[in-house]
């Protein structure tokens, strides 16, 4: 048993030429003609693979930043597994755009022809080898992997993105990487992110291949339609193995308990009813009946392309010194001392080993407290400036309405004055009350949009902190900004300059804030 895992591991180790991508492009990227992927790696036997760009916005210049997210869903069924909860993101490299980080996930699933390249196997593909590859272990999807980043670096380390700096590497994605992706990410309104589904309503046998489209064996990638972010079979098809393992729901946290695999996203066996974003499949990583590592039928992977977190010398003091920056608000000692810094002068004095343990745990309860206050505001910042767009944005349409509404009601005054026959005039002076009494309607609402306006603005500058408030405007611009929301866009920066101005002048009239807001 030993000598046939030398073997094994011999032949995995064994070199593999390099060559220029050869393959036709319906191997490895068949929707090319419709839209272009992202990014494309070279594989060994003249292969390669197709990404796309995932949009991550945060506080890119700050190492530290990383993006609040919801995933999961409230169904009390399936809660123990997939229930709501909190997580955190961000992408390995810097964004096309000032304030984004992005990862790069692939387009399809690994295909037959990809595997057998990646195992020293460069017989032609043929049609029926663009099928995604199956029956996979967790262990085999790792090395996997390890095989197409060890080719990579070693044989096409200029084909990585410019700015990964040959640190790159391809690993299974983690469940929080995948389920942004397969929601859409920062490319769909967030209204519609939270969805069960990608596409709402619509069918699902339009985007997956599941029971009742296939006859329960995997299928050829890109079949069915693509997701916002253009992922193919993110639903169905071969069900993809995630990078860690499996964890229970705590209502609304990860459980403590580490248990087996975690396959996401349904496969060809499923029923449509367990297809969705935020399902989870545990398996036992070995079988029950032999103790040999579990690998389904219709287990297969979609590699994410990552890097090291502090992977120059430059970055781990950044990271450093901004990580200090961020635990120790002010100096300490200092007039403005903060709750942090006096615990950390308690530490520092404490000589009782058993004090001392106490106050350091104290000080991260702290300190966790603080980031969370700090997270909180900021998603609260988010939505408050949102909300402060759409009322810009609210106002400015109604102030055209109303002037349409005031020339149609000087135009029926006019014809009222001339009008010859009585019944012909009763009926121009009906329509102008109704248009009146509509008009009045406008206005009013118009003033509680102006109240609303005003009190999102107070919200915003009065003991606020600016640089919150800054970090997440350029994070509400980032995720308007990818997800193509170019209206919202100008009524947000309208917002930002009323909000400048407010600042300036935090006693101006109703008046006043009503001629800005329109005049912008």
């Amino acid at each position: 048993m030993r000598s046939a895992a030398l073997c094994l591991s011999l032949f995995l180790a064994a070199p593999v030429a390099a060559a220029p991508v050869t393959w036709d492009k319906a191997q490895y990227d068949p929707a090319a003609g419709t839209a272009p992927a992202d990014l494309i790696l070279p594989m060994p036997c003249g292969g390669a693979m197709a990404f796309q760009r995932v949009v991550v916005p945060v506080e890119a210049d700050d190492p530290l930043a990383d993006r609040r997210i919801r995933v999961g869903q409230s169904d009390p069924e399936t809660g123990y597994s997939d229930y709501l909860r909190t997580a955190y993101l961000r992408g390995a490299f810097p964004g096309p755009a000032p304030g984004d980080s992005v990862y790069y996930i692939a387009r399809y699933e690994m295909t037959r022809a990809q595997g057998r390249a990646l195992t020293g196997d460069c017989s032609p593909p043929k049609r029926i080898d663009r099928t995604a590859l199956g029956g996979l272990s967790w262990f085999r999807a790792v090395e996997l992997s390890q095989r197409y980043s060890e080719w990579l670096l070693a044989e096409a380390r200029e084909a990585l993105p410019p700015d990964t700096d040959g640190r790159a590497y391809l690993r299974l994605p983690t469940e929080t990487e995948w389920e942004f992706a397969a929601r859409g990410g920062a490319a769909v309104d967030p209204t519609v992110f939270p969805s069960r589904r990608f596409f709402g309503e619509g069918d699902l046998f339009d985007y997956a291949k599941v029971v009742g489209s296939a006859r329960g064996a995997l299928l050829p990638v890109g079949l069915a339609r693509p997701n916002p972010l253009g992922l193919y079979d993110i639903y169905g098809n071969a069900e993809e193995l995630m990078l860690e393992p499996y964890r229970l729901n705590a209502v609304g946290r990860e459980h403590g308990q580490a248990g087996g695999l975690v396959t996401r996203g349904g496969s060809v066996l499923s029923a449509p009813a367990q297809v969705y974003s935020a399902e989870r499949t545990e398996y036992p990583l070995y079988s029950a009946a032999d103790g040999t590592a579990t690998a389904g039928k219709t287990f297969g992977l979609r590699l994410v392309l990552s890097r090291s977190v502090a992977w120059s010398d430059p970055v781990l003091r950044e990271i450093k010194a901004g990580w200090i920056a961020r635990t120790e608000k002010t100096a300490r000692g200092g007039p403005d001392q903060t709750p942090l810094g006096t615990l950390a002068e308690m530490i520092e004095e404490e000589i009782d080993p058993r004090r001392k343990a106490a106050l350091q745990d104290l000080q991260l309860e702290v300190r966790r407290s603080d980031e969370e206050a700090t997270a909180a505001f900021g998603e609260a910042a988010k939505s408050t400036l949102l909300n402060g767009a759409v009322l810009v944005g609210a106002m400015r349409a109604g102030q055209t309405e109303e002037a349409r509404m005031s020339s149609e009601l000087i135009g029926i005054a006019d014809q009222t004055r001339l009008c010859a026959r009585a019944e012909q005039c009763s009926a121009l002076r009906s329509a102008g009350s109704r248009l009146m009494t509509k008009l009045d309607m406008l206005r009013d609402v118009q003033k509680t949009y102006l109240l609303s306006l005003r009190s999102a603005v107070e919200s915003l500058t009065e003991g606020a902190d600016p640089k919150l408030t800054k970090d997440a405007m350029r994070l509400l611009q980032g995720e308007l900004s990818a997800s193509g929301q170019r209206q919202i866009l100008d009524n947000l920066a309208r917002f930002a300059a009323l909000l400048e101005a407010y600042r300036d002048k935090p006693d101006m009239s109703e008046e006043e804030l009503r001629l800005l807001v329109l005049s912008h």
